[in-house]
């Protein structure tokens, strides 16, 4: 127990019996009602508070409360409060707030409206984007329109100048008589129309037209020009029933060159026919071969359709053209590999000089 003059609330509500042999208001005893309290010795304890009987300021019902009876100079009953010790600071009244914050405070919360001197952001960036669209098609607008300008100009010029040199800018194909070359045609065509018909080849057929290499190198060999020569009736440069496929009322002629490399010799031969339809229709029929051309420093070879000789035949435009091969070791006819792997190439370069009589003149 501390000093003071406060008491504990048990205190108050705890009434302390007479001893036996004591008078009520006896010192450490509550005063009967009406009676003044008595102070313990020495001051301490709690001071007397008078007592007050239960029920006591309870008005009957339906009347209002009367305030008990509290002697003067009596401590009034303590009332029930906080409990002793540190208490939770309070909020305390701030200032009072401007009334424009006061206003704010009760409004939603919203962005702050732009000053007068601030600038629209976000309609400045629409504005941009507009102008840069609106360049964009402009642009496009100018390069268009140039591009049909020039065009027009230069279609116009090509116009101009095709009137002025005479000349019809849509060129149409003149009429073509039968065995003329067509003007729409390739090279390779009008030569092949040229050569197909001796109505329009008028260039010579003989052996200096027909075979104008003196030497040809083929795999590395050289193979020279020995012998030429033409004959006719056709049937009689031939053997072995290639006569009667050649037709001497069709064939005008064939004309026959020997090459030689060694002991090997390789003779071409050339069927000169009128049309086209006529080297065709020998060529289809074909047997048997040509005779293989001998003469001066050329024995004797390929004569005969059993001599084992290897042959070549085709046909270009008016002309079929053959090959024989074999050598011409004793004079006896039997083949030759070398001039076999030779007569290939000599065709070849046989129907290529065809050809070209389709591109010049005669």
């Amino acid at each position: 127990m501390s000093e003071g003059t406060g008491a504990p609330g048990e205190w108050a509500s705890r009434a302390v019996p007479p001893e036996q042999g004591q008078q009520p208001g006896a010192l450490g005893q509550v005063p009967q009602p009406g009676q003044p309290p008595v102070p313990p010795p020495g001051g301490f304890g709690p001071p007397a508070t008078p007592y007050v009987q239960p029920g006591a300021g309870v008005p009957p019902q339906g009347q209002p409360p009367v305030a008990p009876h509290v002697p003067s100079g009596a401590v009034p009953y303590p009332q029930p409060g906080p409990p002793p010790g540190p208490q939770p600071p309070q909020p305390q009244p701030g200032p009072p707030q401007p009334a424009q914050f006061a206003a704010w405070s009760q409004q939603p919360s919203t962005p702050p409206p732009l000053s007068a001197n601030e600038p629209d952001w976000n309609a400045m960036a629409d504005r941009h984007a507009d102008e840069s669209r609106r360049r964009k098609k402009l642009w496009i607008g100018v390069v268009v329109a140039a591009a049909v300008l020039v065009g027009g100009v230069v279609g116009a010029g090509v116009w101009i100048n095709g009137r002025d040199k005479g000349d019809d800018p849509k060129p149409t194909a003149g009429p073509t008589t039968a065995g003329s070359p067509s003007a729409t045609a390739t090279p390779t065509e009008q030569a092949l129309a040229v050569i197909s018909d001796a109505a329009t080849d008028k260039l010579p057929v003989d052996a200096a037209t027909l075979f104008p290499d003196q030497t040809r190198t083929i795999d590395g060999k050289v193979w020279t020009r020995q012998v030429t020569g033409s004959t006719a009736p056709c049937s009689k440069a031939t053997t072995g029933g290639l006569g009667l496929a050649l037709g001497d009322d069709t064939c005008r002629s064939v004309v026959r060159a020997t090459y030689v490399n060694g002991e090997s010799a390789v003779t071409v031969g050339v069927a000169v026919f009128d049309n086209k339809a006529g080297a065709d229709r020998a060529i289809g029929r074909h047997a048997g071969l040509i005779q293989g051309l001998s003469g001066t420093g050329v024995a004797m070879f390929c004569v005969t359709d059993k001599s084992g000789c290897a042959e070549t035949h085709a046909s270009i435009g008016r002309f079929g053209y053959f090959t024989v091969a074999g050598s011409l070791k004793q004079g006896t006819d039997q083949s030759d590999q070398l001039a076999a792997a030779a007569a290939g190439p000599l065709a070849e370069r046989t129907k290529d000089v065809l050809l070209a009589r389709g591109s010049r003149t005669g």
